[in-house]
């Protein structure tokens, strides 16, 4: 069997596209791997070496680095405040669904459970006043 390594996609796309599997069978004849039929030991052999090829190809961040890669990634403050409340809205839904779908059967547990329902869309709706005020200043600075 012969391998071929270390080939970039766009390569093997060209390769893998054309009409006839010359090209392809040319470059695998030249630069592939042979490991003969029934050879377990060089089988094993390639699969170790291609294992410590994929662990000496890991990527390596310094601290600066790292820290310059958060830095980039933060979103702006307006953002994350508009993200922060459309998340806290989605988990108060996600709440909400969960107390109306609770079957209660003593009218004490209703009365408790409405109030509950009650008071999380109130959270909601407030949170959804926010942030339709948080775009509007945002339009506003924006015009």
């Amino acid at each position: 069997m012969r391998i071929l390594t270390n080939i970039p996609k766009g390569e093997l796309d060209y390769l893998a596209s054309q009409p006839t599997a010359k090209a392809m069978h040319e470059k695998v004849m030249k630069e592939g791997i042979y490991i003969p039929k029934g050879d377990a030991q060089g089988a094993a052999d390639f699969v170790a070496m291609r294992e410590s090829q994929k662990q000496a190809a890991s990527l390596q961040i310094s601290d600066e680095g790292l820290e310059a890669l958060k830095q980039a990634g933060e979103p702006q403050e307006d953002d994350s405040q508009k993200e922060q409340i459309k998340k806290q809205i989605s988990e108060l839904k996600n709440e909400l669904a969960k107390i109306k779908s609770k079957q209660v059967t003593s009218q004490r547990a209703k009365e408790a459970q409405n109030k509950k329902a009650s008071a999380i869309m109130q959270q909601i709706s407030m949170l959804s006043m926010q942030l339709v005020q948080l775009e509007k200043n945002e339009s506003e600075s924006v015009v």
